[in-house]
């Protein structure tokens, strides 16, 4: 009789112990599940913690406002009451206010320095310790895209750390989630504005609307003007919805032309726009005789060859404080007003000359021209657009007028009298 085939020791564990190794591995995938379930929900809720943490941030700095720093010293600063209590209405809305603002004027006359003083002054009351400032972020634009997200994000303590937890970044890594997607700088630190001022509206006694100001707005028209489009809707959206009021600051005329040019946005603009221009001559023999300490009689030829331009008057008492003579300073700044002058293709010879010539004549007899009289000297609207571009000519938007640029532009003129007035 065969005998039947034996089985081995070996082979009776190994068969018994495959339960038990599919038993372990089921009970390490639980662990690993709860821990891991565990660590997702301290993920989940640290990520919950920074952002709140960062919007509490947001909130108390739109409660105290910007602070934008002055930088000038109170011995060298011209004040100018008048403008800066204009501006403080502007910057403290009533709770229905539906509009926003455009602030303009040439390079130098102070527009950055009022709008600070104002932006930190605003709602001020000493005797009781109130602070001034609140609700006011102050947004100094520069000309580079990814500097302005920078700045924006500056003005609002905003830290570009919106947080997501660690599984939802690994989940965008390795499976191409795109669900949560960067947008620019500027783009955040816009929308974080928003919901922060929608929180400084509800809490404030009054309801006021925040107020946001976009100082050197000019800096992003040559490169990035649909930047300027954007803000301009926002600020036109935002003012009907009574959300926030948006204050725009140039010193460009194309700016204004461009958000004029766009009428449905243009329709929330407060007109007339506000223009800041120069100095008086008293305000401007103050500054020369008292802050600098120049006699009188130097004083006088320094205004009569720069007028009340505060960047100017600055710049050429810098020069006469440290010792050059007066006339190396006339001869310096002439040369480089007939280089604008070259520029403008006004000089002999060149394209606008003898169009160019009748505007000044005029302007020498009535200081100022509506702008319809003087589009009327050149061939067409662009023609004389782009003459007003080049710093010869002034566009005030309030009175819809024309006048020379500067006092130095007409002091050119005078010494140049046989060229553009015989």
């Amino acid at each position: 009789m065969a005998s039947e085939p034996s089985t081995s020791t070996s082979e009776i564990q190994t068969d018994t112990t495959e339960p038990s190794q599919l038993e372990g591995t089921i009970l390490n995938l639980i662990v690993a599940g709860i821990v891991g379930g565990f660590a997702i929900s301290v993920d989940h809720l640290y990520a919950w913690y920074r952002n709140s943490h960062n919007e509490s941030l947001l909130n108390e700095t739109l409660e105290k406002g910007t602070q934008p720093d002055v930088g000038i010293s109170e011995d060298k600063l011209v004040p100018r009451p008048v403008i800066v209590e204009r501006l403080k209405k502007i910057l403290l809305p009533h709770e229905d206010q539906s509009n926003y603002y455009v602030i303009c004027g040439e390079h130098g006359t102070g527009k950055t320095t009022l709008t600070r003083i104002a932006s930190r002054e605003v709602g001020q009351n000493k005797k009781k310790g109130i602070q001034g400032g609140r609700g006011v972020i102050y947004v100094d634009i520069p000309a580079d895209i990814e500097a302005f997200g920078e700045a924006f994000g500056k003005a609002l303590n905003f830290t570009f750390e919106e947080r997501i937890s660690v599984t939802a970044q690994l989940r965008k890594k390795l499976l191409g989630d795109t669900n949560y997607e960067f947008k620019p700088k500027w783009k955040r630190a816009m929308k974080a504005f928003k919901r922060a001022s929608a929180v400084y509206k509800k809490n404030n006694p009054c309801h006021q609307p925040s107020v946001i100001v976009y100082d050197n707005i000019n800096c992003l028209v040559h490169k990035y003007p649909e930047i300027i489009d954007i803000l301009q809707d926002d600020a036109k959206d935002n003012a009907d919805d009574r959300k926030y009021i948006a204050v725009f600051v140039s010193s460009e005329d194309s700016v204004l032309r461009r958000m004029e040019s766009r009428s449905s946005a243009w329709s929330r603009a407060k007109k007339p726009v506000i223009e800041i221009g120069d100095l008086s001559k008293e305000e401007s023999m103050k500054y020369l005789t008292e802050k600098r300490k120049i006699n009188e009689v130097d004083a006088k030829n320094i205004y009569e060859l720069v007028g009340g331009r505060i960047v100017d008057l600055k710049t050429v008492a810098d020069d006469f404080l440290a010792k050059q003579p007066f006339e190396v300073i006339k001869r310096q700044i002439l040369m480089e007003v007939e280089e604008k002058f070259n520029t403008a293709q006004l000089l002999q010879k060149q394209l606008h000359h003898e169009v160019g010539k009748k505007a000044i004549r005029a302007l020498l007899d009535s200081k100022e021209l509506s702008f319809t009289t003087f589009k009327e000297f050149f061939n067409n609207y662009e023609e004389a657009s782009k003459v007003l571009e080049t710093n010869i000519f002034a566009y005030h938007p309030e009175k819809n007028t024309v006048s020379f640029q500067s006092q130095s532009v007409k002091c050119y003129i005078q010494e140049k009298a046989d060229i553009f007035i015989k």
